[in-house]
Parts: C-alpha cells; structure tokens; sequence
C-alpha cells in the first residue's frame, strides 16, 4: 500500500514539474504555436514545420518559428503573454547564421 501511495505522490509531481507555468507565459506554448500558425500566409503551403518554439523569460515572449523542410527558410514571430504578435521576421539561409541563431537576437542566450 505504502508503494503504491509513494509512486501515485511521484507521478503526481511529476505532472506538476512537467506542466508549463501559465501564470508566467500567459497563454500555453501550443496557443502560441497556434497563433503563429494562423498569422503565417505561406503555412501550410510553404512552411509547415514548427521548427522551435520556446518562452523567452528575460523578454517575456513566446519566440515560434515556422519553416520549410530544409529549415534554411521561415518566419519567426515574437508573442506577448496575452497573445498579440509582437513582431515578426522572415529568414533565410543568409540570415541563419546571422543574428537570428540561437544565442543572438530574439533567442537570447
């Protein structure tokens, strides 16, 4: 019995852990997919990858980009916690080792 209680407790927390705080991002990750998705005129004909999507904590932004197969070519949108697409940028192979890599520009780190 004892087992069985520590691994419901367990599986619990884990689930907690493993949730997004939505107090912090204001909307989910999958809405701020979403968003995106619905604001791009080339998805799905062009770019219809979700090539990564992550909460920027310093800016307090969702950061989602949609891109071709290849992922030399998309577009990247900045979402506040509410839901309004702050800005939004096109890129291509020119600009994927420019300021829009990871660790430049909106990804910040």
């Amino acid at each position: 019995m004892r087992s069985k209680l520590s691994t419901l407790i367990g599986c619990l927390l884990l689930a907690a852990c493993a949730t997004e705080d939505i107090a912090e991002t204001g909307i989910s990750e999958q809405r701020a997919i979403s968003i995106a998705k619905n604001a791009c005129k080339e998805y799905p004909d062009h770019y219809r990858f979700v090539d990564r999507s992550e909460w920027n904590r310093e800016g307090k932004y969702w950061i989602v980009e949609l891109a071709d197969r290849s992922g030399d070519h998309g577009k990247i949108y900045k979402i506040n916690r509410s839901g309004k697409i702050l800005d939004t940028h096109k890129i291509n192979d020119e600009y994927r080792d420019g300021p829009y890599r990871r660790g430049y520009g909106w990804w910040g780190y």
